[in-house]
């Protein structure tokens, strides 16, 4: 391609394929928080005992947006 949009045009593939590992390192981080999250909640169900079926409830969650996110990230990663 020539023309003024030519230098453009071959910086935007660079560009989306750096977005792309970005979002990539970004949904790993997320789903290393939310394991992390649901190890807190897995702790607090256990000193917590009333509390213990919702707070588990919710580490579940955690976890599997946990599962989404890495989902996510080897998605992104392979699509280079």
């Amino acid at each position: 391609m020539t023309g003024p949009n030519a230098s453009r045009q071959g910086r935007l593939g660079i560009d989306g394929a750096l977005l792309r590992r970005r979002l990539a390192d970004v949904a790993a981080a997320i789903a290393c928080t939310e394991d992390q999250v649901a190890e807190t909640l897995e702790r607090m169900a256990q000193a917590l005992p009333d509390d213990a079926i919702r707070l588990q409830a919710q580490a579940e969650r955690a976890r599997h947006f946990a599962t989404l996110e890495r989902d996510r990230a080897t998605s992104l990663g392979l699509s280079r």
